[in-house]
């Protein structure tokens, strides 16, 4: 019977491969559910809203730092336990994650009905320039691994100097670009740097698995709009990268001391 299950579940996986790149799907019921408020509790975790966004437009989202978990992207945008159709009306946030994460049995499945879709040019494409593009935000988590290996108790670094990909995408497409913060994304478990080399973390709890209660703050800043460059140049892409990292900088900036990091400099590499 086991076998069974797992060849018609590998079968649809194969039938339904294309999904996370066309859109995937959308269940408000599982974005509402009680248990995404009682994780945005547990920290607690925020969303903070510094301007409208025109529901006629399409967005992307960058998103910093990744951290270790990324838990304000997946609770903020997957789900509503921070209100984000209420702060952001007529806006559908989804959340563009590696292949990897589409190749789980059944978490697939989860993560396709919260709004979740790979993130690939094709799977971006698919919200800023497809049938239904209007009133998409995509959130792109732009250091990606990279840096999530940079990440340190107490630290905001984003490796985002050589990440201009989704600067090419908005410029194609005449998306805005709106940059995201997270505060406290990076102090959920001390000593990273020995976890990722000896597999060593330090959180809550005897073994120190469960993540440290440290209040997380997600800003979403100002939107830079772009004017459409069908086949934008090099220089096109370097003044708007440009622009986006002033951006980032002073959302930082504005709002470092109100989550106890005035004195952190943020670091861009």
């Amino acid at each position: 019977m086991t076998l069974l299950i797992g060849l018609i579940y590998g079968s649809w996986m194969y039938i339904d491969r294309y999904t996370d790149v066309r859109g995937g799907r959308w269940s408000n019921c599982l974005r509402r559910l009680s248990i995404w408020s009682i994780v945005a509790n547990y920290f607690p975790l925020k969303l903070i809203k510094t301007e409208d966004l025109d529901p006629n437009r399409n967005y992307i989202f960058g998103y910093h730092p990744h951290g270790l978990l990324t838990v304000g992207a997946g609770v903020n945008f997957l789900t509503e336990a921070t209100h984000f159709s209420t702060l952001f009306p007529g806006i559908r946030p989804h959340l563009m994650i590696i292949r990897f994460n589409f190749l789980i049995p059944f978490a697939r499945e989860l993560l396709l009905n919260l709004g979740a879709c790979r993130v690939s040019r094709e799977g971006c494409q698919y919200f800023l320039n497809g049938s239904s593009a209007q009133g998409n935000a995509v959130v792109i988590v732009c250091g990606g691994m990279r840096e999530l290996y940079l990440t340190e108790y107490q630290t905001m670094i984003f490796y985002l100097k050589k990440r201009k990909g989704f600067i090419r995408l908005a410029l194609e497409n005449g998306a805005s670009l709106v940059p995201v913060i997270t505060f406290g994304e990076n102090e959920h478990y001390r000593r990273y740097k020995n976890w990722i080399s000896n597999r060593w973390i330090w959180g809550r709890s005897i073994i120190g698995i469960l993540p440290l209660r440290h209040p997380v703050t997600t800003v979403v800043g100002k939107p830079i709009h772009v004017n459409q460059i069908i086949d934008p140049s090099q220089t096109d892409i370097d003044q708007l990268h440009y622009q986006y990292l002033q951006a980032i900088e002073q959302v930082y900036d504005i709002n470092k001391a109100n989550y106890g990091l005035e004195h952190v400099k943020l670091k861009i590499i």
